[in-house]
């Protein structure tokens, strides 16, 4: 039967650390990842939708256009539908919401699915929301002809 001896000890402190790292550094990644999701749903829930394109990453926004109109935009309802998962080995987490939102001048209700993917930046420090925005549809204003003309 192999016995332990002192010259193990350091072998056993090394990998009882990088175990202890690993974990700090998994348990920064989700407080991150929660705290990004927080935003992000902050800025949806409360109509900010041109808050929520600044959770992009800076070169990916240069490449989109901002949709026109979404002041025209007030969301009624968010909900998170599937929880974020996070997948340590690709660097991502995916999440699922459900939106409602209304369109001011028209106040029709629609709904829409968001399906988030988002990916752990690692010399950032930071998550990026890679997926689109979801597409709130949005309608040109209605002229309104008085009777007569």
């Amino acid at each position: 039967m192999p016995s332990f001896s002192a010259r193990h000890l350091p072998l056993l402190l090394v990998a009882v650390l990088l175990a202890g790292c690993q974990t700090i550094e998994t348990k920064a990644r989700q407080v991150s990842l929660d705290k990004v999701l927080h935003a992000y749903e902050t800025a949806i829930r409360w109509s900010y939708i041109h808050q929520a394109y600044s959770l992009m990453r800076p070169e990916r926004l240069k490449e989109i256009e901002i949709p026109q109109g979404l002041e025209n935009i007030k969301v009624t309802h968010y909900e998170v539908l599937e929880p974020a998962v996070s997948n340590p080995k690709s660097d991502t987490a995916t999440q699922v919401a459900f939106v409602s939102y209304v369109e001011k001048n028209r106040q029709q209700e629609k709904r829409l699915t968001d399906h988030q993917l988002w990916e752990y930046d690692k010399k950032a420090k930071r998550w990026y929301l890679i997926s689109d925005i979801p597409a709130f549809i949005v309608q040109p204003k209605m002229r309104v002809v008085p009777p007569g003309q």
